[in-house]
């Protein structure tokens, strides 16, 4: 299941923002070949649409937690007012295969046991 996600989400990302909150959610990602990762991390809310500048559509894959659900409002709220599509089902695939944090989508942590591929 796990491995079906992320090659839907390598797919998506080669022409769409993946944005996350940190740098070990981006770093996570790059592993399996995500590209477009943008991250949160350092940076004001007000100034995403300068960051996401070249991109329609954004694939929101902030954290599950309080925390990234608060983040996630608010990111909503000023990209849809700048006109960017957002994507949000690749964030609830996560919920449902109970994943809280984009950091633990680690392939030796959840127990897969073989590399993906990158092709």
């Amino acid at each position: 299941m796990l491995e079906e996600w992320i090659k839907k989400l390598r797919e998506a990302s080669k022409d769409k923002a993946v944005l996350v909150e940190g740098k070990r959610d981006k770093r996570a990602l790059s592993k399996f070949g995500v590209r477009n990762i943008f991250t949160l991390e350092g940076k004001r809310l007000s100034d995403l649409p300068d960051l996401l500048e070249g991109y329609s559509e954004v694939i929101l894959l902030l954290d599950l937690d309080k925390h990234g659900e608060r983040i996630k409002e608010k990111v909503k709220t000023i990209l849809e007012s700048q006109g960017y599509i957002l994507i949000e089902e690749l964030r609830e695939e996560l919920r449902s295969m109970g994943i809280i944090h984009v950091e633990d989508i680690d392939g030796e942590r959840l127990g897969l046991n073989r590399p993906f591929s990158t092709g």
